[in-house]
């Protein structure tokens, strides 16, 4: 129906990509060049030592460097351990062959017995073990970087401070001891234990090993000396790193040397930073030459990008450049929704109250979500908030890249020769002519001429200048300097799609655009009102009007982006057509738009049309092609086709089933950076399907999501630490975890504290706050919180007793869960505040019982052998016996079981044997409780027929259990 020219052409590249593309291993990855990724930790806010005033601002203004030298920074900030351990997860995953692996730390860290610790801000130890429990092993980093087969290694620690147990303070003690009181230390091991951590780290850190690969490792101070927290906006270490590393060319050995010299300098000499290096091959943070895509992480292929929003204070700056000149409301509410704790937070809530809005309502906290309470600003605070603001307009001018040249504010030239004495190397410096100024170039400015500037795609921005010496008629020079800042635009930053083959930024993955559509769509239209020919900011905004619902408004701006011959845009207007957004249904026009799009080198493209094959809308439904078009994509570097490829494989969808095959191609998505491949990979190695159960990995492919902030991943691996699964168990973990995955609204967060809440644990004991919690998980549809939620109205805990609604909602949870079936029985036999119905406990008993549930068949037994709610029975009541002994082998069971039969003849067991036989389907006549040839005969075929040998010897429990769970 829809052959095409077009359609041969794809089906060639498909059939190409057939042959040559097989499943990648854990070491092969995409085409494209390897990241340079940065972990950066800074940790101030700590809720139990000395807070430090600035670690998170020196991790702030690191990652902002390492991002503007082309890294992927993983950002962390004031972070518990597991948050720590969950973005290390996301660091790892994005290491690779020839990768440039960074890891900067700047917090409280000591050392134990020559090992250094990294201290999280949620450490709360009472004893030496404690602290290295709740702590990290800083060792731990350099050994994952050096086994990720990066190229080389960097690691900077400007943790080498004082012993914080050395000198904690009465409040901090209380706190720590009445945790550990909480859980069952004795007064005086908490005293014991307290006076070991101030002993036992003399202050700064050990040296380190550095592995087989390349490595530097530096240290704010020599190994075992204290460094200084700084009297400035950054510590010594880290301001002598920011005054040196936008240099280009130069050298990261010649760097440290400069740092070693002015941390010496800033300190009177009290201070010298500490470098250990086994670094072969010479490293720039940012190299005069080059290109710039092929350096600048998530630019060079396909999708391999994490997809996240880059450092804070970039997000900040960027986003505030855009709105700041703007009346509009929701431009300011959302800047205040994205950045609560933001540079320009004061000024939007001002904002906010001018224009008629309320940011009140936008910061409202969730009561039933404890976290750390804010604070006024500090000095130091509010000393940051100005350095940043001041950099709002770091240049002479600022071009945003891919918008087009600016003009140079230069002044007019009569004409004359003008030497390039430094040329930007972020961009390119023409005159009008399009002739490029190149460096140490000597060319003729006409009368009038006005130089300009155009970014060069590929970089994340940054500062830069152009100096020029005006050769003048009597033999002197005029100086012309120009600071240049280019940045990414916000639209780019919020919108910018990581599958857009004309991007000019890494690009932002849909889970992230979802939580933030309102910023995209504000940061969007007014790029589009800035520069209004800018086809790019078309799409991009079409896109955010997707993520939002805003269908109508997606579609005139998708429909002008293709129309205008944008490639990108034309896969998603052939997805409105496909799914009827704003449009009539047109499977026609979605696959021609998908095929234009393919021609033009589009990988989503690929999956489009690969879906299409695969669901059989508007063509025959075909699995093989659907593949095809996978593969195409895969080849492409497009991460989302390989998680498809690997699904493919998981189910057995036109090729034979292989797990193996599917784990492979899973793992290379996952660390391409996609989401959906993480968190299939953390599951399947959690159930063991199709592989060994290895929760180690499970933890790690959890964490890798979490570190990205998927709600249910945080959920996930909350429950592997509630669980003890590839981890020590940890309940408060596990409690830090679910309020964070609940904050963002995941709805099973909210079932699991709830149930936290109520389970008498000796920190986690709040049953009000458990209702309360269970009650929002409820509303969410969550599986198992009504039957939760009715234990609590059942015992009347943290609610009025209400057995009426613990009915109700017993009966709910029973539709999907026996045991809650058993629940309602009890709750209906219950006569505590309500009369009992007999009956209906039956029925419930009943239905638990014939879903498998043994506790359920004895109290049926129970009930019928009393005659409560039904006739009495023995006959009867022994089979539901024997249907809870042969369920289950629990030792109290089997005890009552015992006891309760002990009383019953050979002829009731005869009897109950043969209405099983006879509810099996056999002819034995009436049931005489005498064992003739025809009784025998049938149970001997009910044994058979079950590929069961019949037990000899009489009738007992086990024989009867055995039939009982036949029927």
């Amino acid at each position: 129906m829809f052959a095409s020219p077009l359609t041969d052409t794809l089906r060639f590249g498909v059939f190409a990509a057939l042959v040559f593309i097989a499943a990648p291993s854990w070491s092969q990855q995409v085409p494209g060049a390897a990241p340079r990724v940065a972990m950066v930790v800074g940790n101030s806010n700590y809720q139990s030592v000395l807070a430090l005033p600035n670690p998170a601002n020196d991790a702030r203004i690191i990652a902002e460097k390492l991002w503007e030298s082309g890294f992927e920074v993983i950002e962390t900030i004031d972070a518990d351990r597991e948050e720590m351990l969950a973005d290390l997860a996301t660091f790892r995953s994005r290491l690779r062959e020839g990768s440039e692996a960074l890891f900067f730390y700047a917090g409280h860290g000591v050392q134990v017995n020559g090992r250094n610790y990294l201290i999280p801000v949620s450490a709360t130890p009472s004893s030496v073990e404690d602290l290295v429990n709740q702590s990290i092993d800083a060792q731990l980093f350099v050994d994952i970087m050096s086994n990720s087969g990066a190229r080389l290694n960097l690691v900077m620690l400007d943790a080498c401070r004082n012993n914080p147990f050395a000198e904690i303070t009465e409040p901090d003690t209380t706190e720590i001891e009445t945790r550990a009181l909480a859980i069952g230390a004795s007064q005086e091991e908490v005293a014991r234990g307290l006076k070991a951590l101030a002993q036992a780290s003399p202050g700064g850190l050990a040296e380190m090993t550095s592995g087989k690969t390349e490595t530097m490792i530096s240290f704010a101070t020599a190994p075992g000396a204290v460094a200084f927290d700084g009297v400035g906006n950054h510590s010594p270490y880290t301001q002598a790193i920011v005054d040196n590393i936008d240099e280009p060319g130069l050298e990261i050995n010649e760097l440290f040397r400069r740092v070693r010299g002015d941390v010496r300098e800033a300190t009177g000499g009290d201070q010298i930073a500490w470098t250990t290096s086994t670094l072969e091959t010479r490293f720039y943070f940012k190299t005069n030459d080059g290109s710039l895509r092929d350096s600048t992480t998530g630019m060079s292929v396909g999708s391999d990008t994490l997809g996240a929003l880059p450092p804070q204070r970039i997000v900040d700056r960027t986003f505030w450049r855009a709105i700041r000149n703007t009346d509009r409301l929701d431009a300011f509410e959302a800047y205040l929704k994205m950045l609560p704790e933001g540079v320009f937070a004061q000024e939007a809530r001002q904002k906010i109250l001018d224009l008629g809005g309320d940011p009140a309502a936008i910061e409202a906290v969730d009561p039933l979500l404890t976290g750390v309470e804010s604070t006024a600003p500090t000095e130091l605070q509010m000393a940051i908030k100005r350095e940043i603001a001041a950099q709002l307009d770091r240049g002479d001018v600022s071009v945003a890249i891919g918008t087009g040249a600016e003009v140079l504010p230069t002044p007019e030239t009569n004409g004359g020769w003008v030497y390039v004495q430094k040329a930007p190397r972020l961009g390119e410096v023409t005159v009008e002519e399009d002739l490029e100024l190149e460096p140490s170039s000597v060319r003729w400015l006409p009368p009038g001429a006005r130089l300009r500037f155009i970014p060069i795609v590929g970089s994340n921005g940054g500062q830069d200048s152009f100096v020029g010496l005006e050769l003048l008629e009597n033999g002197n020079t005029a100086e012309t300097r120009v600071a240049i800042e280019t940045h990414v635009d916000a639209c780019d930053m919020l919108a910018g799609n990581p599958y857009d083959a004309q991007r000019v930024t890494a690009g932002t993955r849909q889970f992230i655009i979802d939580r933030n559509f309102d910023a995209a769509i504000v940061a969007c239209e007014i790029a589009v009102e800035k520069h209004p020919e800018n086809v790019r900011f078309w799409a991009q905004l079409a896109r955010a009007y997707r993520s939002a619902g805003r269908y109508e408004d997606a579609l005139f701006y998708q429909q002008k982006a293709v129309d205008a011959g944008y490639s990108s845009a034309k896969v998603y207007l052939g997805q409105m057509y496909l799914d009827a957004q704003a449009v009539p249904q047109d499977y026609e026009r979605a696959i021609d738009l998908f095929q234009q799009a393919g021609i033009e080198g589009e990988s989503a493209a690929y999956t489009a049309l690969a879906w299409v094959h695969r669901a059989g809308v508007g063509v025959p439904q075909d699995y093989e092609k659907a593949m095809g078009f996978y593969r195409e994509g895969a080849a492409r570097g497009n991460d989302w086709a390989m998680t498809n490829i690997a699904e493919f494989h998981q189910k057995g969808f036109g090729v034979p089933q292989d797990i193996g095959e599917a784990v492979r191609w899973y793992i290379t998505a996952a660390k391409s950076g996609e989401l959906t491949a993480q968190t299939r990979l953390a599951r399947i190695y959690q159930t063991g399907d199709g592989v060994p159960q290895d929760f180690e990995q499970a933890r790690f492919w959890f964490e890798t999501a979490a570190g990205r902030g998927v709600p249910n991943a945080v959920t996930r691996l909350g429950v592997m630490y509630e669980q003890g699964q590839g981890t020590a168990k940890d309940i408060e973990a596990a409690a830090r975890l679910y309020t964070r995955a609940a904050r963002d609204g995941d709805g099973e967060a909210f079932f699991r504290l709830g149930r936290l809440y109520a389970s008498q644990h000796p920190i986690f004991d709040d049953p009000a706050r458990a209702a309360q919690l269970l009650e929002r998980a409820l509303s969410e549809g969550v599986y198992g919180a009504d039957r939760e939620l009715a234990r609590l109205y059942e015992a009347g805990r943290g609610v009025g007793k209400d057995l009426a609604r613990a009915r109700t909602l017993y009966a709910s949870a029973a539709e999907g869960n026996p045991w809650a079936a058993r629940d309602a029985g009890r709750a209906w036999a219950s006569s505590d505040g309500f009369a009992p119905d007999l009956a209906e406990a039956v029925r419930w008993y009943r239905r638990a019982a014939e879903g498998g549930v043994p506790w359920a068949a004895l109290d049926l037994a129970k009930m019928t052998e009393a005659g409560r709610g039904v006739e009495p029975d023995r006959v009867e009541a022994l089979i539901w016996y024997a249907t809870a002994w042969g369920l289950s082998d629990d030792a109290n069971l089997v005890k009552s079981v015992a006891e309760r039969t002990g009383s019953y003849t050979e002829q009731e067991f005869n009897k109950a044997t043969q209405v099983l036989l006879t509810r099996l389907g056999a002819d034995i006549g009436p049931a005489d409780g005498q064992i003739g040839p025809k009784t025998r005969a049938a149970l001997q075929d009910a044994f058979e027929a079950r590929g069961q040998s019949l037990p000899a010897g009489r009738i007992d429990l086990d024989l009867l259990g055995a039939l009982a769970n036949f029927e």
